[in-house]
């Protein structure tokens, strides 16, 4: 028997020896530090060259040059609004367009969209990249907002906590994007046709609606943006966060998943003094306004270890007809149906639903 553990960094697969969990970790962080691709992507194959997504970044320029996005949170409020286009075989082209011209075109096409706000340790192509992945997959259309979160000279954790002071930063600008979102919900003809309209914050992604929460009281109350806002494998401290999300009232649900077993936010939690992390574990006293999804007996810990922590592109839903359909429908702004005993177990604790296993 191969008594070695498959670690996944960045699309490649590395088997070591099984070690204690924190080394494990260690070696884990170490390889996704060192190992880089232009192109990340679980569809690639798959896209049509020509396929375009929009994006909103508060990346500052690098060197000067429009069309590379650094790692640096820009000064001032303003956001770029881009068309980027897929070339095959392995090419991504940026162009900015003006806020008003970006409304116009996203409101001619007739189908739910769905705001992607990524995690951390994603470059700017690797962040359209995962938006397109998610757009492939789910059938969505999509809009990226990429957010600073990977510096090519810092590894692990130095890159985590840099990303989450470029959270910080980046309140006012999330601020801004809010703004403009719900500007597009209300002059949107789509909208008032009954299309649906979600957002998707993902890992780190959460500590940037966290933020606002917190340091801007202004934006805590707000008319309907969202049909779905789903907090996903949250990398923020699940202690006190009932206090924050309760001010959330611009979406008709929210949705928390979790999975115990996320080997990414255990290591957030070795590592740092973050605690106990809200996609990890969640305990009482939880948010009146929010359904919470765990995922652990559907999930748990498995290999790649990658697949614990993201699980709503690739192998898992490929697996698992019924996770698929789930992400499907929260994309798409639908009601999940919570009685469906098939899918969804309500947990003695009281926090929330778990996700069952199949047979």
């Amino acid at each position: 028997m191969d008594h070695r553990l498959v670690i996944s960094a960045i699309g490649y697969n590395y088997r070591i020896s099984i070690l204690p969990l924190k080394l494990t970790i260690i070696v884990f962080f170490i390889i996704s530090s060192a190992i880089g691709q232009t192109i990340e992507s679980a569809y690639k194959d798959k896209l049509e060259s020509g396929t375009t997504i929009y994006a909103i970044t508060n990346r500052a320029v690098k060197d000067n040059d429009p069309s590379v996005y650094s790692n640096q949170v820009r000064e001032g409020q303003n956001l770029d609004y881009l068309v980027t286009t897929y070339y095959k075989p392995d090419s991504l082209v940026s162009i900015k367009i003006d806020s008003s011209d970006f409304v116009s075109r996203i409101c001619d096409t007739n189908n739910n969209w769905l705001l992607f706000v990524h995690g951390d340790s994603k470059t700017f192509d690797q962040a359209i990249m995962r938006g397109y992945d998610i757009q492939y997959y789910h059938n969505v259309n999509v809009i990226v907002f990429s957010w600073p979160t990977k510096d090519s000279e810092l590894n692990g954790m130095k890159n985590f906590k840099n990303s989450k002071k470029n959270a910080l930063a980046t309140v006012s600008h999330f601020g801004e994007l809010m703004k403009f979102m719900g500007e597009f919900r209300d002059n949107c003809h789509y909208f008032r046709d009954g299309g649906k309209l979600s957002v998707f914050f993902h890992s780190l992604g959460n500590s940037l609606i966290e933020n606002l929460v917190i340091k801007d009281s202004s934006n805590n109350e707000k008319s309907i943006i969202f049909d779905n806002v789903i907090l996903n494998s949250a990398a923020v401290n699940q202690r006190n966060h009932k206090q924050w999300v309760e001010k959330l009232s611009f979406q008709n649900r929210l949705y928390i998943t979790s999975n115990k077993s996320d080997f990414n936010l255990k290591g957030v939690r070795i590592f740092t003094k973050d605690g106990k992390q809200l996609g990890e574990i969640v305990k009482q006293p939880i948010a009146e306004n929010a359904f919470y999804l765990n995922f652990s007996d559907a999930i748990g810990f498995r290999t790649p270890t990658g697949t614990t922590h993201t699980f709503f592109i690739g192998e898992v839903p490929e697996e698992n007809g019924t996770i698929k359909n789930l992400y499907y429908n929260l994309f798409h702004g639908n009601k999940i149906n919570l009685l469906d005993t098939i899918t969804f177990e309500e947990r003695r604790d009281g926090v929330g639903y778990n996700i069952i296993k199949p047979n």
